[in-house]
């Protein structure tokens, strides 16, 4: 099914900033969302009832990482939102620390959501976000921060509590997936979901409900840095939602961006032992 991006928005410039980079950070005022940046893609299909809304937030490689999972959700019926944050900060893509790209992401996705709750083309209490890697832990703040009116649910694929850390308290229906071959960022014969790591390497984002990174972050360690599984347990669920965790066997990390390679690699030398690929989900 092929869509045409709405366009035709009252522009808002005003919410773009630009703020710097400097080594693996990023300092400076950042960006909301003006619906006329390029990289915005704004979809409605036809129906005879407005349509519920996806909007999707990428992960580290920019708004490709997000691109095929997006067609998908339109071809069954949903409108769909996505756009890239970096080039709505004018931040190249590049080596960036995870807590700075959670950063970026939260503030212009929030924004984006403030946007569409006035598009008439939606059934704005019918919004959901879905998340990849970087993406899924900025959603996952998102579920601390939306109205549950509006929103109906987040969907978190393959979350790492490195970066700005999860929130407390989730108003909405919580979806967390890992692929069962995710290892990325995890120690030699860990997964995903069991990623943990010094405080030092978060940091406390004052735009983010308050989370872990209030007592695990650079400067203060005041508690171990839990897994995803380990938050699920303890997070506070409001509003009768509840968290699911679900595993998808032969999917790593990213099901939906490329066939997935298995390989070893050892930063330094580049990839040792034998890959193979096998199909994405």
């Amino acid at each position: 099914m092929k869509a045409k991006t709405l366009s035709g928005f009252k522009c808002m410039p005003e919410q773009l900033q630009t703020p710097k980079q400097k080594g693996l950070e990023i300092h400076g005022e950042l960006s909301g969302f003006d619906p006329c940046n390029q990289t915005v893609e704004f979809k409605v299909p036809s129906s005879p009832s407005k349509p519920g809304l996806i909007i999707s937030v990428h992960g580290g490689g920019g708004k490709k990482d997000a691109a095929k999972i997006t067609n998908e959700f339109y071809k069954i019926g949903y409108a769909t939102l996505i756009f890239d944050a970096y080039d709505m900060n004018s931040i190249p893509l590049g080596r960036i620390g995870n807590a700075y790209r959670q950063m970026v992401l939260l503030k212009t996705s929030y924004a984006a959501y403030e946007w569409v709750l006035n598009r008439s083309e939606i059934d704005n209490s019918k919004i959901f976000f879905y998340g990849i890697s970087n993406g899924a832990s900025t959603v996952l703040n998102l579920a601390g921060l939306v109205d549950s009116f509006h929103v109906r649910g987040v969907i978190y694929e393959a979350p790492n509590p490195i970066g700005i850390g999860y929130p407390y308290v989730v108003k909405v229906p919580v979806q967390i997936i890992f692929g069962k071959l995710d290892d990325l960022s995890a120690r030699v014969g860990k997964k995903g979901w069991e990623i943990s790591a010094q405080c030092f390497l978060n940091r406390r984002f004052d735009f983010a409900p308050i989370g872990f990174a209030e007592d695990c972050r650079k400067g203060k360690k005041k508690i171990k840095m839990p897994t995803t599984l380990e938050w699920a347990d303890t997070v506070l669920i409001e509003n009768d939602s509840q968290i699911e965790i679900r595993y998808i066997e032969n999917m790593a990390h990213g099901g939906f961006t490329k066939p997935l390679n298995v390989s070893t690699r050892d930063f330094g030398r580049g990839t040792i032992g034998v890959s193979s690929v096998l199909s994405a989900v």
